[in-house]
């Protein structure tokens, strides 16, 4: 071959070999402009409780249990967050007051349902709670309109007590067959928790229906209950109101109300670190708002709080009607940037993106420099064929072994979250605890979005596990695994 041409030839593959090096090369981490997008949202006036998310005309109404922590005798409104995409939110405040006396039944406000009439005309359905004043009964169901969602009317006169203190967290449904209007009510009968039916043709007159469903697994109250139809499938779903690990959202579900429901292998979405969830569509998407709880001082270490963050999953109805939760569609695409994290410290092999830590080394580790506090979706796989554990370890500020860990214990069947350091999981108890059934044939497609002190964690599009985690953010963090043979790869970090 001529020389001249071989000389040019080479030129031009160490050219293509440059450009192609500058195609791969990642952003560095922070530096994706975000727009000022927001996952997981709070009021500018305190915190979010109990969601009642209502969708009209392409917008996702959040309404909400504002929190304030303002040291007045009343409490929770109602207030709202208005999103068309779970990134940038609208702020109203609050839109729905308590009123600050002793001797009104609005002294405090509990969680409800927003619904819109024939006519176009938005009804709020709330509970009106006082147990401090002289009223017949603690909770009321009360009644107000509006024809903007942000002014609203109280029709006090609408009221009505259940004959017990524990009467409320009111859902309204208009079901076509009967042409008429459900509200399912959590309350109380003598054999324990129930969700009694009322029926109206009107939104104002109700009657009592009788029990709808009876708690079948304890004497727990079901809160927050939805029921909505989607694709040939009716769905209750509400919270257990329970200690711990108990206290979680669940469903059941059926294609013939006359059948009455299924409870499914798995009836839960989440663990205990997110409560309240409420069901909602989003256009042909089917959405679960909950919240995620703050703890006292801000500190790790605190105990868990009521309200916090607004956490929101969607839901995914497979052609057997069960639901799992994933990743927010919108907040996957959103976060689409890939960005540059640094290995700093492993004992794994590696080869290229791959991992492989052997059990024979006891704590097997990788660790990447610190997580940074702005929205940030991680996502990875993992081949358990071999595996009984492995985990992420966060806030390993000076060492590697980080304590505020995600722990999946294929061994025994479930997935949890510890506040220790990694090393001494197996001797400590947990602070989240959720049973899972790993398929050891298959890899674990693992999704993680983080931001500020909260985390959640897809698995498999099968399941979520939410936590607060306050020194998660501007520390170390990384993947570990207590004397378990594991292999972790692809792993990509995105803004």
């Amino acid at each position: 071959m001529n020389k001249k041409i071989l000389i040019f030839l080479l030129i031009l593959f160490l050219v293509s070999c440059k450009v192609e090096q500058e195609e791969v090369e990642l952003a560095e981490k922070g530096s994706i402009d975000q727009g000022g997008i927001t996952l997981f949202p709070k009021s500018k006036d305190g915190y979010i409780g109990d969601p009642m998310p209502f969708y009209d005309q392409g917008m996702m109404n959040m309404f909400y249990l504002l929190d304030e922590r303002g040291g007045t005798i009343g409490f929770h409104p109602f207030a709202l967050l208005q999103t068309n995409n779970y990134l940038t939110w609208i702020d109203h405040g609050t839109v729905i007051p308590y009123v600050n006396s002793i001797s009104s039944q609005d002294l405090a406000l509990g969680t409800g349902s927003v619904i819109k009439d024939k006519n176009g005309l938005y009804h709020a359905y709330y509970t009106g709670h006082n147990s401090r004043g002289e009223m017949p009964y603690f909770e009321k169901i009360q009644h107000a309109t509006s024809t903007d969602l942000v002014n609203w009317t109280k029709h006090p006169n609408d009221g009505f007590f259940g004959g017990v203190n524990d009467f409320r967290d009111p859902y309204v449904y208009y079901d076509s067959s009967s042409d008429e209007y459900w509200m399912l009510i959590t309350t109380r009968d003598y054999q324990g928790g129930v969700i009694k039916r009322y029926t109206s043709k009107n939104l104002v007159t109700w009657a009592n229906a009788g029990v709808f469903y009876r708690n079948p697994e304890g004497n727990y109250n079901m809160e927050c209950p939805t029921l909505i139809y989607v694709n040939g499938y009716y769905y209750l779903s509400f919270s257990a109101q329970g200690n711990t690990n108990e206290r979680i959202v669940h469903y059941r579900y059926t294609d013939d109300l006359s059948k009455g429901f299924t409870i499914p292998d798995q009836d839960y979405f989440d663990g205990w670190g997110f409560y309240a969830g409420r069901i909602e569509k989003h256009d042909d998407r089917l959405i679960l708002a909950g919240w995620v709880a703050t703890k006292t001082l801000d500190r790790d270490f605190g105990t868990y709080m009521w309200g916090g963050h607004l956490v929101t999953h969607e839901l995914i109805q497979a052609e057997d009607g069960t639901l799992k939760p994933k990743l927010l569609t919108f907040i996957d695409e959103k976060l689409s940037h890939e960005v540059k994290y640094e290995v700093i410290d492993t004992n794994a092999s590696v080869l290229d993106n791959t991992y492989k830590m052997n059990k024979n080394q006891g704590y097997g580790y990788v660790l990447f420099d610190e997580l940074l506090d702005r929205p940030t979706k991680l996502t990875y796989k993992v081949d358990i064929t071999d595996t009984d554990n492995f985990g992420m370890t966060f806030n390993a500020f000076d060492s590697f072994f980080g304590n505020l860990n995600v722990y999946f214990d294929i061994e025994n069947q479930r997935i949890e979250f510890y506040r220790v350091k990694a090393n001494l999981i197996k001797q400590s108890e947990s602070e989240i605890i959720i049973p899972f059934t790993f398929d050891l044939s298959n890899e674990l497609d693992i999704k993680v979005i983080t931001e500020g002190s909260v985390i959640v964690v897809y698995i498999n599009e099968q399941i979520a596990i939410t936590s607060r985690a306050y020194d998660m953010a501007n520390s170390s963090f990384g993947f570990f695994t207590l004397g378990s043979q594991v292999t972790i790869s692809d792993i990509h970090f995105y803004e």
